[in-house]
């Protein structure tokens, strides 16, 4: 499902209500050839610009966009310079095309982002005020369009014009005389014939003009097609769309299928929505969700990276709990290792009267101690291996015990070990879930491959950048939130003075989290900030509360021997709270 040139008409009125006199805050490589814009115009939009082939799009989401790419591109670095701190000024769109031009006046003069959304042929352009091209997401040699190339330094060439009819000038008789060319579906012939008019606008054109019924080409019928077609386009100049969902019927409801800015009339099926950017939503993340991706096509970077380390940290926790059932199950306790002991001694003490064959012998304790114990005399009975002498079957629990008696002494350190890498593994899994762009994943990749979790990849991991998150109370007391391993180390070890208060959800991997006061007395308000922070970037985060541990840094303590961020801690308290951080200023 794409976007055509009357929905690109309706969503650029839609822009430019909403974003016109905004300034750019943010800009972001979503994808390999799609741009995320964080936009301020009273509030914060997120803005995002796709020249994906199978999903070319301009419009508004609803969350904040993620870097979804490890390494920026020229255009994404471009952008950064002459757009991040920029102002929006103006949206235009030739006529009829499928093309937006947004225009930005920021310190460094004015620009032009064009958004082609042309399928195969979709591209974003960045363009000076003199109309040369700084940069394209996808360039474009002379050896592969001979009428415009798109490289840096070059004069912007448009599309070239379709040779087409244009739908509010066209003659009844002209449009007879394009339809008559083909014996196509008469839909598909209307969107060959007419400028501006995808296979969507063309099969809502015919149903409103036929009623559904199938009419023979007649001039009488052209005219009704080029009236319907009047006034789909003359919605532009009322500006009175009515966003909608075109659905099918399916095992579990309604499935969205095609979007557009006016009424469908054509589909029985409908839903409505408040935006185009809205409609459109519901359409192409549906369409990518039945493809077995998450989200939204051009913004599976992210989403791609922190899958692969989520699969790669439960294969690490798999791995470890393996081997953490086979320790325990191999560990006995003492009673168990002395029980071994004494049967190896029986079956010694027993041996002048076992038999070839004999798959059992019965022994008195006193046989084997010299006492009959405080119960008096108790009879074993010991199972025997039938194909082996007296002495081997002694031997081999013998062997057996002191495999045994070592693992005794061995096991529980093994098992200590590997509780401390799955507690690691838990608390990057939690990293992962906390990452906010690609930049925060790619740390929790690098602290990995650091601890020896991961191999090394042949392409360099970008070193550790982000800092921690720093919260104000309405105090003015400083709180700060370690957000991955390395934060929280940083945040306890280096940044927090001994009498500052130390936060940690009760239990489970997450943030560290302190409240800067020293031997200030902190307010119950900012307490309970701090716990909300603590619990909302846990592993916690989904339930209705979450207790949190708190007390003074200085009786926190790394553990030995284990990564960053791992620590034990005493003297701490306990508060519930909600894990809801709506309303914290700089959350």
């Amino acid at each position: 499902m794409t976007f055509d040139a009357l929905t690109l008409t309706a969503l650029r009125q839609e822009l430019t209500g909403l974003l016109i006199g905004g300034r750019v805050q943010r800009v972001v490589r979503v994808s390999e050839l799609a741009i995320g814009l964080e936009v301020y115009a009273g509030e914060r939009y997120q803005l995002l610009l796709s020249a994906e082939a199978d999903a070319p799009q301009v419009r508004l989401v609803d969350f904040k966009l993620r870097r979804g790419e490890e390494k920026p591109s020229p255009l994404s670095l471009l952008l950064k310079k002459h757009v991040d701190g920029a102002r929006l000024m103006a949206i235009s769109q030739p006529e009829l095309e499928r093309v937006l031009r947004l225009c930005f006046e920021g310190e460094h003069g004015e620009v032009h982002l064009i958004c082609e959304l042309m399928g195969n042929l979709s591209n974003l352009i960045l363009v000076d005020g003199q109309g040369r091209i700084m940069e394209a997401a996808k360039r474009v040699p002379a050896s592969l369009n001979r009428y415009r190339e798109v490289l840096p330094r070059r004069a912007y060439v448009p599309p070239p014009p379709q040779s087409k009819l244009h739908p509010l000038a066209a003659s009844p008789s002209d449009l007879f005389a394009a339809l008559q060319t083909s014996e196509e579906p008469m839909a598909r012939r209307l969107a060959q014939a007419v400028a501006g008019v995808s296979p969507l606008l063309a099969r809502e054109a015919l149903y409103r003009a036929t009623g559904g019924e199938p009419l023979p080409l007649t001039l009488p019928l052209c005219e009704q097609l080029l009236a319907q077609l009047g006034a789909l386009w003359g919605l532009a100049e009322s500006g009175e769309w009515h966003p909608t969902v075109g659905c099918t019927i399916e095992e579990g409801g309604l499935v969205p299928r095609a979007f557009a800015p006016y009424l469908l009339m054509h589909w029985p099926e409908r839903e409505y929505q408040p935006t185009v950017s809205a409609a459109a939503a519901r359409v192409l993340d549906a369409e990518t969700v039945d493809d077995g991706m998450t989200g939204s096509a051009p913004l599976d970077g992210y989403e791609r990276a922190r899958a692969r380390l989520d699969q790669m940290i439960a294969q690490q926790l798999a791995r470890r709990e393996r081997r953490l059932a086979s320790l325990q199950e191999g560990l006995v306790t003492p009673d168990e290792l002395e029980a071994l002991r004494l049967e190896a001694s029986a079956i010694l003490a027993a041996a002048w009267r076992i038999e070839a064959g004999q798959s059992k012998v019965e022994v008195t304790r006193s046989e084997v101690t010299g006492e009959m114990g405080e119960q008096g005399e108790q009879v074993w009975s010991i199972p025997l291996d039938p194909d082996l002498l007296p002495a081997e079957n002694a031997e081999r629990r013998f062997a057996e015990y002191r495999k045994r008696q070592a693992a005794l002494a061995q096991v529980p350190g093994l098992i200590a070990e590997v509780e401390l890498e799955l507690a690691q593994l838990r608390q990057f899994q939690t990293d992962v879930a906390l990452a906010a762009d690609r930049g925060q994943l790619d740390e929790v990749e690098a602290a990995l491959q650091a601890e020896g979790y991961l191999r090394r990849r042949p392409k360099r991991v970008a070193a550790a950048s982000s800092e921690p998150l720093v919260v104000l109370a309405p105090d003015g007391t400083q709180i700060l939130v370690g957000r991955n391993s390395r934060q929280n180390a940083e945040v306890t070890f280096h940044r927090a003075a001994p009498d500052d208060l130390w936060l940690h959800a009760h239990v489970v991997p997450g943030s560290h989290v302190i409240i800067r006061c020293g031997q200030r007395p902190v307010s119950p308000e900012t307490l309970e900030i701090a716990a909300r922070l603590a619990a909302r970037y846990s592993a916690a985060r989904g339930e209705a509360m979450v207790q949190v541990d708190y007390t003074e840094r200085k009786y926190v303590r790394p553990i030995a021997g284990a990564g960053p961020g791992l620590v034990t801690f005493r003297n701490e308290r306990t508060i519930t709270v909600p894990p809801d951080i709506a309303g914290i200023e700089g959350a």
